[in-house]
């Protein structure tokens, strides 16, 4: 057993709460966490702890006959307040992500599924008829016009989902031409969703019932694998940017997953060294058994390549040209040309690692746009439109560089290490490491 599957083990002990049958994280009982935490007791041969764990899941579950904004979807922890009910000032609980989380038809289904298919027959055939119902009305209660091609982790779940389940949509054929297209998933390059992408392509590869879903599998699976052969960094176990969508600067400070994915696949990966409820998304730690599980067919397509010389990786999405040079002492990646604003709080346009330590670009809440070029070797400058409007206020800085250690300052420039990095008329802060 990996030394990453016993810290599993040993939190996910010190996370349960017999009381409540539930995962209990961060001061509140996780729905999500909990039927993972499920499928985990299952692996352990604690069947009943699990059983109990799932009923209370399917407690979670708005009906198909809710609002259309939440039917199907599940609370994401179980002291959440119903959606479409007034707050104590008389508002509505409608604002999506907040009070409720449409993902959680697909992320939740996906890991009902799974349980039942692997682990049915050790289950009562009241919970496993429950649970194929529950994934039923989840995927089928999915709206129409929500999903669109270009949300990649999402739509290659509720794709295999309608599959599964006997839907008619058109979204498996959508993402199929927007792969062909640009020649990746449009959700590029994430250290989390990347994971959840590939996990969803070996579901579409193998457990779909149409050659056309698991096609699609197949040649997600192809691209992502072909572009993570260039973009990984064997040494420093990670890989380059940019990232169209990041919740940390550098893996050793959270708990990112295609990290737990390549601990899956016994590729060393990096990744903080404690974990406890104040390690950034430990939660996602919750998913190792079903990658161990889904993905061992990425072993026959994905290994390592040692840096011996400078790689180069470009992938364009139309205006977007993102650009990822992998040496043998250092990654770098840089993007320009994007100007959607989805996730943006999330969006890494720029990010370094070396054995210097860690630089990265993170957006303010009134970024609208951020380009970074490449001026000369190892030297590159940040350009960067501010959000206007009556709503939008503006502070100081512009933009946020995160550095794993003080960089060198001067006007409108940063020397960190090999890399200087330019800002011209833009004010930023630079944020450190807690102390």
């Amino acid at each position: 057993m990996s030394g990453l599957r016993n810290a599993l083990n040993t939190m996910h002990e010190q996370l349960w709460d017999d009381e409540r049958s539930m995962v209990r994280l961060y001061g509140i009982h996780l729905v999500r966490e909990t039927a993972l935490g499920a499928f985990l007791d299952l692996e352990n041969g604690n069947t009943a702890r699990a059983e109990r764990a799932l009923r209370e899941v399917l407690k979670y579950q708005y009906p198909a006959s809710a609002d259309p904004r939440w039917a199907g979807t599940f609370k994401t922890h179980a002291d959440q307040a119903d959606a479409g009910t007034n707050d104590a000032t008389g508002q509505p609980r409608t604002k999506e992500w907040h009070d409720y989380d449409p993902n959680w038809r697909q992320f939740l289904a996906m890991i009902l599924w799974v349980t039942e298919r692997l682990y049915g027959h050790v289950l009562s055939d009241a919970l496993r008829i429950d649970m194929q119902r529950s994934v039923t009305v989840a995927a089928s209660s999915e709206t129409a016009d929500r999903i669109a091609a270009e949300y990649s982790n999402i739509a290659l779940m509720q794709s295999w989902l309608a599959d599964i389940t006997g839907l008619t949509s058109t979204l498996a054929q959508q993402v199929a031409v927007q792969v062909e297209r640009d020649g990746d998933i449009a959700e590029y390059n994430s250290p989390t969703y990347d994971a959840i992408s590939l996990l969803a392509a070996c579901l579409l590869a193998d457990f779909s019932t149409s050659n056309d879903s698991r096609r699609l599998g197949a040649t997600v699976i192809d691209r992502m694998c072909s572009r993570l052969h260039e973009v990984w960094h064997p040494a420093l176990a990670l890989q380059a940017g940019p990232h169209s969508r990041s919740y940390g600067q550098h893996p050793r400070m959270y708990v990112s997953l295609i990290s737990v994915l390549m601990a899956a696949i016994d590729i060393p990966a990096a990744g903080p060294t404690t974990l406890n409820d104040s390690t950034t998304h430990v939660h996602d730690l919750y998913f190792l058994p079903l990658f161990e599980r889904l993905c061992g067919r990425l072993r026959r397509d994905f290994s390592p390549q040692p840096v011996t010389a400078t790689r180069r990786h470009v992938q364009r999405f139309g205006d977007i040209e993102a650009t990822s040079i992998i040496e043998p002492n250092l990654v770098v990646g840089f993007e320009r040309g994007r100007r959607s604003r989805f996730a943006i709080d999330q969006y890494a346009p720029f990010t370094m690692t070396s054995s210097h330590g860690a630089l990265g670009v993170r957006t303010r809440p009134d970024t609208d746009w951020v380009d970074v070029v490449e001026v000369a070797p190892h030297v590159y400058r940040v350009q960067s439109a501010r959000r206007v409007g009556p709503d939008v206020r503006h502070d100081v800085a512009a933009l946020t560089i995160v550095a794993s250690r003080a960089p060198v300052m001067h006007e409108n420039e940063l020397l960190f290490g090999e890399i200087t990095l330019q800002f011209p008329a833009l004010t930023v802060e630079v944020r450190l490491p807690r102390a």
